[in-house]
């Protein structure tokens, strides 16, 4: 019996539905797909991501012809270019852009950047120097390279650079420069042809982070620290509290250098990604020895309220995950409510992308993240290489096209309210561990009967994630097999 690792496997993934009105929306709603236009990697020689289509605009075509619908003057379909990376040069992203807007004009779809700011950059040798990459301590120990959690096995890339150092601020001054006056150029073009509103926007992050270190897994910042006055004599008082602000201020460059050489601020948005605090609340539960410290470590140091600043509105990746939803809402509040992005999602969670019954409904997935006000949805997975890449079924799926077609006719889309999860106690984790334990010794000498109809209550308030219920059984089931 396996019950804890089902029990963990059953928390990790639920779709975050709230069933509340959206606010009013001043400007279109965009429905749009991320195509992967295979940044170059200077470290490894290979490609940062899926590579890129052999033909963009067929690629475009065949999202355009298989969801055929035309949208509406509030409903538009589009897509959106990148990542964008340090590793592109300049006449790289300057004809990438431009291919963009001449496409959305022939196609009559929307078109949207996607920059990696901090991650592929190991063709920009000025940057790979010391003071432009992050310390293992506070010894100036450089990191030789920076963990990327993106599938089951880490994949290791370019160092994770020292956000605040003057090397990496020149370069991204030098870059936001190079895209904004690109985009400039292509809205002059847009505007001429009478299609403004075919611009979504230019996303300035690709899940902002400050990355860990790939051959330890062990945290960073110690040269961001440093720039900001701190010392090994003279630490910061919360360390992830203090990266959260190196990010906030990273961003903040980033969206304002883009401002300054082009790009409207209203169309510019962040793009981080975090656990959510209920989530966390539930891993701490059911997996501690799992689970960070902190909450702020499980998200990275960017909780939600590191994605709102000055010159852009709040991104975020929104896969499914109880509470996700409940805590942007709460932010976006906080915030007085201004616009926002899915700057990356779909109806499923990337660590069970192999696992095709834990996908959920798209449309409900969309009417929870339009329903809620976000400008833009940016789906992850159209396209995407390999025969049973479930990413790629779940978007292009025909129960997804219907649903596409629901958002561009104008149709009202489904939500769907869960109630949160609930928490268990710390005693969870043993409870469960000794059912696993003394169970086969108990059904040896006593047979299945007397318990069978309490492990199907535990099972099935598990799976409901009532587990304030599920912990009263599984103590039923601990003084039954006690005796």
């Amino acid at each position: 019996m396996k019950l804890l690792a089902c029990l963990t496997a059953l928390a990790a993934l639920l779709l975050s539905g709230i069933a509340s009105a959206a606010p009013a929306q001043s400007a279109p709603q965009y429905l749009a797909f991320q195509l992967f236009t295979g940044s170059y990697d200077g470290r490894t020689g290979g490609l940062s991501a899926p590579p890129s289509p052999l033909d963009l605009a067929a690629e475009v075509e065949d999202i355009r012809s298989r969801i055929d619908a035309p949208g509406t003057r509030s409903r538009k379909l589009g897509f959106i270019l990148g990542p964008i990376a340090f590793d592109d040069t300049d006449e790289q992203v300057t004809a990438l852009i431009t291919d963009g807007f001449d496409i959305a004009v022939r196609k009559n779809m929307a078109v949207g950047f996607h920059i990696d700011d901090s991650i592929f950059w190991g063709r920009v040798k000025t940057l790979g120097i010391p003071g432009s990459i992050e310390w293992l301590d506070w010894s100036g120990l450089p990191s030789r390279g920076r963990r990327l959690d993106w599938s089951a096995k880490p994949v290791r890339a370019a160092p994770q650079l020292c956000l605040n150092s003057k090397g990496v601020s020149d370069a991204v001054s030098a870059r936001a420069a190079v895209i904004g006056h690109a985009v400039e150029r292509g809205l002059r073009r847009l505007h001429a042809a009478g299609k403004d509103d075919l611009f979504i926007g230019v996303i300035a992050g690709w899940e902002t982070q400050m990355g860990r270190d790939y051959k330890t897994n062990a945290p960073l910042g110690f040269c961001a620290f440093t720039n900001k006055g701190f010392s090994a004599q003279n630490p910061p008082t919360d360390a992830d509290a203090a990266r959260e602000e190196v990010l906030k201020d990273f961003i903040d460059m980033w969206t304002r250098d883009l401002a300054k050489s082009g790009v409207p601020a209203d169309h510019i948005y962040s793009h981080v990604a975090f656990k959510s605090q209920t989530a966390y609340e539930l891993a701490k539960r059911l997996t501690p020895a799992k689970v960070p410290a902190t909450y702020l470590e499980a998200a990275h140091a960017t909780p939600p309220e590191t994605a709102f600043g000055p010159s852009h509105a709040p991104g975020f990746s929104t896969y499914p995950e109880p509470g996700h939803l409940e805590q942007i809402a709460a932010q976006l509040k906080a915030h007085g409510n201004p616009p926002w992005i899915s700057a990356a999602g779909t109806a499923v969670a990337p660590p069970y992308a192999g696992q095709r019954s834990h996908a959920t409904d798209m449309e409900e997935y969309l009417g929870n993240l339009f329903g809620h006000g976000a400008r833009v949805v940016n789906i992850f997975g159209w396209g995407m290489p390999g025969n049973d890449n479930v990413l790629r079924d779940v978007a292009e799926s025909d129960a997804s096209i219907a649903a596409y077609r629901k958002f561009l006719r104008g149709d009202r889309l489904a939500m769907r309210a869960l109630p949160l999860p609930q928490i268990p106690s710390d005693a969870w984790a043993a409870k469960t561990e000794k059912i696993q334990n003394e169970m086969p010794g108990y059904v040896t000498h006593h047979g299945i009967a007397a318990v069978k109809p309490l492990l199907e209550r535990l099972d099935a308030q598990s799976k409901a994630l009532q587990f304030t219920d599920a912990e009263k059984t599984a103590d039923e089931i601990l003084a039954l097999i006690g005796k």
